[in-house]
């Protein structure tokens, strides 16, 4: 039988420098450093992506159409990158081998490639290979001009991410006001391929500097945790995706207006249940850790509230703070109110997501 052709976003997440790196470090060492690397990486872009395999320094993964909305897939990059940058700090700063695999492994980076088309999957030797020209397209991106130009002569490059025009159509990306920069690969037998590039060393630096909106127990309105039974990326989905929350949340109407098209700090949404409408700003944005919120909340007023997750062996700790964020906090009766709703909701958020994953792992049983 002829496999059905998919469409979806495909990603490439390689390490840079690795040639150097493994020349020059000690052969017992270097790989198994690198395989720590790459298992952060995929571990922050799945989900929403799905690992197709590993190519040696580098992994492939795909996201069918409709699995996550581009806001999601955007933040799962930059989060991979972030942890990366993380990862690598803590083996800088706890590792006391002084071999050159160890000492030399900060001179990695990471970069990503980014392409949007249609492919057809068919199981070879037990595994899922995807085949088809837009297949093709994202692995010659590898070796393209614009990652060319990115290195110096010792195969260094800080990290980025490179998008075909297609996948920047698909995820709504304005690449102005993302500030990307623009450039072209031409793609023997499939001809030119326009390409947009995203500075993720600017990323990474914000998120060393960004000053983070932090709640402290003394001045929270009310506290809540809830340990959900599924990774943080999907935690993170439901907690900020408009079509996802109201799951969770309960019958409400998101209208969201993003500042540069995607989902972010500035991004302000209206959340309407029944009569009453919420008004929302997003003020610190760090995917799969942290979001923080200014809110308007009927009958109570300015309010500041964050969610914090935490990985943990059995899924991911949700905490959640309300402080106010004016002079004159709300009444107790509205305070104890508005905590039954949130706790209410968040078990909700359990409930769904234990569910999810018993869904998700049913499907892998039975291919």
């Amino acid at each position: 039988m002829a496999a059905t052709p998919e469409s979806g976003s495909l990603l490439i997440a390689d390490l840079t420098g690795y040639t150097a790196y493994l020349s020059r470090g000690e052969l017992e060492h270097a790989p198994t450093i690198a395989g720590d690397l790459l298992e952060t990486i995929v571990g922050r872009l799945e989900p929403p992506f799905r690992l197709a395999k590993f190519e040696g320094d580098a992994a492939f993964l795909f996201a069918e159409d409709g699995r996550a909305d581009a806001s999601l897939l955007l933040d799962s990059i930059e989060a991979s990158y972030v942890a990366f940058r993380r990862r690598l700090r803590s083996i800088e700063q706890a590792t006391t081998c002084d071999c050159n695999a160890c000492s030399q492994a900060p001179r990695l980076d990471l970069k990503f490639f980014v392409h949007h088309g249609q492919y057809v999957r068919s199981r070879i030797a037990g595994h899922d290979e995807l085949a088809g020209s837009a297949i093709i397209v994202v692995h010659r991106l590898l070796k393209g001009v614009t990652a060319q130009a990115a290195h110096d002569d010792d195969g260094r490059a800080s990290g980025f991410a490179v998008f075909t025009g297609q996948a920047l159509a698909q995820l709504g990306l304005d690449p102005g006001a993302a500030n990307l920069r623009f450039g072209s690969e031409s793609i023997e037998h499939l001809g030119e391929v326009v390409t947009y590039t995203m500075d993720l060393e600017a990323r990474w630096q914000s998120e060393t500097e960004r000053r983070r909106l932090t709640i402290a127990e003394t001045e929270a309105l009310f506290e809540l945790d809830v340990t959900v039974r599924a990774q943080p990326a999907a935690v993170w989905a439901q907690l900020t995706a408009p079509a996802l929350r109201p799951t969770w949340e309960g019958p409400i109407v998101i209208s969201e207006s993003a500042v540069d098209g995607r989902r972010g700090v500035g991004t302000t949404a209206q959340c309407v249940t029944g009569r009453l409408a919420t008004l929302e700003e997003i003020v610190d944005w760090q995917p799969y850790d942290h979001v923080g919120y200014r809110l308007a909340v009927p009958d109570v007023g300015p309010v500041y509230a964050t969610y914090d997750l935490a990985e943990t062996d059995d899924g991911t700790n949700v905490r959640l703070r309300w402080a106010a964020g004016g002079p004159q906090p709300a009444d107790r009766a509205t305070i104890g109110r508005l905590l039954r709703e949130k706790r209410t909701a968040l078990d909700r958020l359990a409930a769904v997501l234990g569910a999810g994953r018993m869904r998700a792992v049913a499907e892998e049983v039975g291919r």
